[in-house]
């Protein structure tokens, strides 16, 4: 194929004029940190959607990537397409740095390409990508609780792109929640905590959907939430209800990720149900009948360690749906905050579980 190469100066003095426009058909990822002044961006990826649309035959397009290989390919698609007024820019966008021509961040795109830039980090992040992150926008979590726990866990969980989080909660937004449950705000108080946690997630993340259920998790509506969601998150504060989703989830075999509190320390483990051989809560902690641990009500808790072990679950919640790393199956992370000490404790599916 014949090509007309000129170089990045040559590039920049044609440019000037408005008949000729540097097209930089590099990535999202790249262009973001910046582009030839004036140009337009398009992926490559992106052409055979865009071209003909976004782009004028009656105009002279110098044709720009990172080094001058993917714009050969570029103006090969656009011959192919109609365009016949192409220039291809020898050594592209780093010869353009190191001759220290104009450059600026792009404030428009062809495309719309919003998604890409919120998820920019994950798609450069090794391992992960693009097909982590689909994975991502296709799940959907079950987070029981907005409080502590389910603060900084939905706050994550949004972020990063869930496609669906189903928040159940009966309770309100207290003056005294503020000091940890970081999702709501002193404009919160007596409002229900499901609605202020909506309100504060779709502000962070418009592109996911979030359902609020404002209702007491109970034996009448645990089994269809359990059964209808990918993973599950405890944030609940009571062992009854923790061995209640525990016993919804053998019966669905979801993960469900696990996380308490006291006082300075938190507590994180995975039970991933989808395991035939995965302990459950009840192996870990067998229940004895009538009791029921301190809560945060009760014994107090420093205000960041809900934060640590929200942030925990989210991230085990991540790796369980992109199968990216390793999850805290059959381990209990135990961190406290007071000495900074994290010590894991592994343990078994017992024989003696009633459940399983």
């Amino acid at each position: 194929m014949q090509l007309t190469n000129v170089t990045v100066k040559e590039a920049f003095a044609a440019c000037v004029n408005n008949k000729n426009i540097i097209l930089d058909v590099r990535t999202v990822a790249q262009y973001v940190q910046g582009a030839a002044t004036g140009a337009v961006c398009m992926e490559f990826s992106d052409l055979n959607e865009l071209a003909l649309t976004k782009l004028s035959k009656e105009i002279n397009y110098y044709i720009m990537c990172q080094r001058g290989k993917v714009s050969v390919q570029a103006i090969s698609q656009l011959r192919k397409l109609g365009f016949n007024n192409l220039y291809h820019i020898d050594a592209g966008y780093d010869e353009w740095l190191k001759q220290k021509l104009p450059t600026e961040i792009p404030t428009e795109t062809p495309k719309a390409n919003t998604h890409d830039l919120r998820y920019l980090r994950h798609h450069q992040l090794p391992g992960f990508g693009r097909i982590a992150q689909n994975k991502l926008q296709k799940a959907h979590i079950l987070q029981i609780g907005a409080g502590g726990l389910g603060s900084s866990c939905g706050l994550y969980l949004a972020a990063a792109g869930v496609g669906q989080i189903t928040i159940i909660d009966d309770d309100v937004v207290q003056l005294s929640n503020l000091q940890r449950q970081i999702i709501h705000t002193t404009d919160s108080i007596n409002t229900l905590k499901v609605a202020s946690a909506k309100q504060q997630l779709l502000s962070l993340n418009p592109e996911i959907t979030i359902n609020a259920i404002a209702a007491r998790l109970d034996k009448n509506n645990v089994d269809k939430l359990v059964e209808n969601a990918d993973i599950i998150i405890d944030g609940s504060d009571n062992l009854s209800t923790r061995y209640m989703v525990n016993d919804s989830c053998i019966k669905y075999h979801k993960p469900l990720v696990y996380a308490a509190l006291y006082q300075y320390e938190a507590q994180i483990s995975v039970f991933n149900l989808q395991q035939p051989d995965a302990p459950c809560l009840r192996c870990l902690f067998p229940q004895t009948k009538g009791f029921e641990p301190d809560n945060c009500s009760t014994a107090g808790v420093l205000g960041v360690v809900p934060g640590l072990a929200g942030i925990m679950q989210a991230s085990e919640a991540i790796k369980l749906i992109t199968k990216v790393g390793e999850v805290l199956t059959g381990k209990l992370l135990i961190c406290d905050l007071l000495d900074n000490s994290f010590r894991t404790i592994k343990y078994a599916k017992a024989n003696s579980c009633p459940k399983h």
